[in-house]
């Protein structure tokens, strides 16, 4: 599994674009007033304006190659501060056999880097780039319909990880360990790691191998389509 494309949405879309493509220096693809387009390694995130009215709240995470975590977190350090965690400021995922940090963009949306020591590919370098970013890893998909969002998934072989179990209190990840791509079903109002939001059912577009869409709309209710 692949994400191809997600569709985000923000209530500053201006001082997102600067922070993603200024700052941080994702390449710029699209942009009218109303939205913008950056580049993430194979994926493409797409941030849409949306009323200041609704709620919404994000977790993505960016894979990015297995031989450049120390880098790329210190490269992150000197344009964003890194949350930390009981002084921690990285955590090592055995399960995933992953590196990973954390930061905030400017809508308080949970950022992750992510290096994956089995499955993201070394590059030859010491030092990282925001051109070393891989695709999209993670995406998180907040709903109040755990079972059967995830039902919908498993019929598109979108299954979790490991055969685990569906857990309706706390993160499944949906999708392939050889992949290193996963859709992160949960409830709200559960706490992101290494953060204080609280997770919340946002209106999100994940376009997956570039033909099936999962939609979680304003209101909450999920749907699935292939193009």
């Amino acid at each position: 599994m692949q994400i191809s494309k997600v569709k985000l949405y923000a209530h500053d879309i201006h001082k997102m674009k600067e922070f993603y493509c200024g700052t941080l220096g994702f390449t710029l693809l699209a942009e009218a007033e109303h939205f913008f387009e950056m580049a993430a390694g194979e994926s493409v995130i797409r941030f849409e304006c949306i009323d200041s009215s609704v709620e919404k709240q994000y977790h993505f995470a960016f894979n990015i190659p297995s031989n450049l975590f120390q880098q790329a977190k210190n490269w992150v350090q000197k344009r964003v501060e890194i949350l930390s965690l009981e002084e921690r400021d990285e955590i090592y995922f055995k399960t995933l056999d992953a590196y990973s940090c954390y930061f905030y963009d400017p809508e308080d949306n949970v950022v992750e880097f992510i290096a994956r020591q089995r499955i993201n590919p070394k590059v030859n370098t010491d030092i990282f780039s925001i051109d070393h970013i891989l695709n999209i890893g993670e995406m998180n998909l907040t709903t109040h319909a755990i079972l059967s969002v995830a039902d919908c998934l498993k019929d598109y072989n979108i299954t979790p990880l490991k055969d685990e179990e569906i857990r309706i209190d706390a993160l499944t990840f949906m999708g392939n360990e050889e992949d290193g791509v996963h859709i992160l079903i949960g409830p709200s109002e559960r706490i992101w790691y290494f953060s204080t939001k609280k997770a919340i059912v946002s209106p999100i577009v994940i376009e997956v191998n570039q033909q099936l869409q999962l939609c979680i709309q304003v209101n909450g209710e999920f749907a699935i389509s292939q193009q």
